[in-house]
């Protein structure tokens, strides 16, 4: 039996051609395109690295998926605080849960190193499509510093780097306090809404808890990006090329016994 705006399985569901005319899809561009419906939680854990390590109460991959699953039959098929958040921007209102890829893999400029997301969404508001990233936190950092992953001179690395500025339409040399991970994310919304030739892209991490410095961390990604950081609420836009940009920050609570029962 379907369920209305259930989680989809890993894969690319909605690849379409870029903005670009030019540019047709081919076996370096492309993930797969094939996805199965979710059936609950365990399709989450299925896609981790280490799920004896990872799939636990108060870590991030198990809350991440609880906070989804248990609203999926929602008129909205968000997570409550997801939608507050987003409703109270004018271009995010009315916002609902089409469909999303759990640990959804995006090429970036070497097809073997690919950026793998907690969850890519396409989500519809009053405005029009949204391609959304969500990267789960629960008191981890947003893993290395620009500085700790460049570490010896690569020009892989640097390669890596210049393509993801340009993503963002960074056009200086940005901080190397700044995390790795964030620039990652969220080019992975911008190159998912280009390819879907969707006109928004949203970056969003869903806080189940916050390391010391992941806040600050996320403040001063935005600040380069040129945007004020708030909790609870979404800050942009920052236009690159037809796609407009925004990021997110959004404070969840761990899930109590029943949110957790709802997700099954």
């Amino acid at each position: 039996m379907c369920r209305p705006f259930s989680i989809a399985q890993y894969g690319t569901i909605l690849h379409g051609q870029k903005q670009d005319t030019n540019w047709t899809p081919n076996s370096h561009s492309q993930m797969s395109r094939l996805f199965s419906e979710g059936l609950g939680p365990a399709v989450w854990r299925a896609g981790l690295a280490d799920p004896h390590r990872q799939w636990k109460r108060s870590r991030s991959a198990w809350e991440l998926a609880v906070s989804w699953e248990s609203r999926r039959t929602t008129p909205s098929g968000l997570p409550a605080e997801i939608e507050t958040a987003l409703a109270k921007n004018p271009h995010f209102q009315n916002p609902v849960l089409l469909f999303a890829a759990i640990e959804h893999s995006v090429v970036l400029d070497d097809p073997r190193r690919p950026s793998q997301n907690d969850l890519w969404a396409v989500l519809l508001t009053d405005a029009g499509h949204v391609s959304m990233t969500v990267e789960g936190k629960a008191g981890e950092d947003f893993d290395k510093t620009l500085a700790e992953w460049l570490g010896k001179d690569s020009p892989a690395k640097r390669k890596r780097l210049a393509f993801l500025c340009e993503t963002l339409g960074v056009t200086r040399p940005p901080g190397t306090l700044l995390r790795y991970q964030l620039f990652h994310r969220a080019a992975s919304a911008v190159i998912e809404a280009r390819r879907c030739r969707l006109p928004t892209a949203l970056m969003t991490v869903q806080s189940f808890g916050e390391s010391p410095t992941s806040w600050q961390d996320y403040t001063d990604f935005a600040a380069m990006l040129g945007l004020t950081a708030e909790r609870n609420a979404v800050c942009g836009l920052r236009s690159i090329e037809g796609v407009d940009l925004y990021l997110a920050w959004i404070d969840s609570p761990l899930a109590t016994d029943a949110v957790a029962a709802a997700a099954v």
